[in-house]
């Protein structure tokens, strides 16, 4: 009778431990494409390497299943990363900021998905504690390509002349000005050794760039655009983020004025 009851209680504990980790076929599903988009599946089984911040994991898997989708999309800006008071320390932007500013663009490029993620939202429960979320969302006002591409976007391109060391540009990196206040009319970032992270000319339309960001841009270029050319003894790096009406072209090279580098390739573009 013992033995019994031992394998009947473990049996128990044994499918209770498979119920925690089995989802609903509808859980391995995205509920829409835009705001909630790790899937419960995901999220309670860690898949890919997921790596997740507590309560804020939990939250979000019970607040999509009751329905509570401002609150869902709330816990899903805490779920990963480092979120310090509300804010992302990396680029200084509220959770609400980044949210308006995603719903811009989603409005702006992907029309259908956001609809239908706000037809989801309408449904939202009574206990959602965090409307304010999808009003700001719903009240997101489209703006045209040429606008967005203006404001936030910054292209990386890499160059085959002016190759500074990495080394001296990662040390560059580490002791550049991180302040949040304008470049200015001076159009050297900052030096050191080989490394030179200059800027475009200041005004004639064109918008200032701050040190932080700045920085966020040439760090990007010291990781994608470095390069080892034939028969060097070390690696190196060359590139720029291209001048649009939105901003002022930056260099991170060799060179020690203008802001001119022969293009060799694009590798990407950031979102700041």
């Amino acid at each position: 009778m013992t033995i019994t009851s031992i394998f009947l209680f473990s049996t128990l504990l044994i499918f209770k431990g498979f119920t925690k980790v089995a989802a609903n076929p509808d859980e391995t599903k995205l509920l829409e494409q835009l705001f909630l988009d790790l899937t419960i599946d995901e999220v309670v089984n860690r898949s890919n390497g997921l790596i997740v911040n507590e309560p804020w994991a939990s939250e979000y898997v019970t607040a999509i299943r009751e329905k509570r989708y401002g609150d869902a999309i709330w816990a899903r800006h805490h779920l990963i990363g480092d979120i310090q008071n509300g804010t992302f320390p990396e680029v200084n932007q509220t959770i609400s900021q980044a949210i308006e500013q995603d719903a811009i663009g989603y409005r702006t490029y992907y029309p259908e998905q956001y609809s239908n993620a706000l037809a989801i939202y309408a449904n939202t429960s009574n206990a959602d504690t965090r409307t304010d979320i999808l009003n700001l969302i719903s009240n997101a006002k489209a703006e045209t390509v040429s606008e967005m591409e203006k404001r936030v976007t910054y292209g990386i391109k890499c160059s085959a002349d002016h190759l500074a060391y990495r080394s001296s540009c990662y040390r560059l990196l580490e002791l550049m000005s991180q302040a949040k206040s304008y470049i200015g009319d001076t159009r050297r970032g900052y030096t050191y050794m080989s490394c030179h992270l200059r800027v475009g000319p200041y005004g004639g339309g064109t918008g200032d760039v701050t040190y932080h960001t700045a920085h966020l841009v040439a760090r990007l270029i010291e990781e994608q655009c470095s390069r080892c050319p034939a028969h060097c003894d070390a690696i190196k790096v060359s590139g720029y983020s291209p001048r649009n009406s939105g901003h002022r072209k930056i260099c991170l090279s060799s060179k020690e004025d203008g802001c001119f580098q022969v293009v060799t390739e694009t590798d990407g573009r950031i979102n700041i």
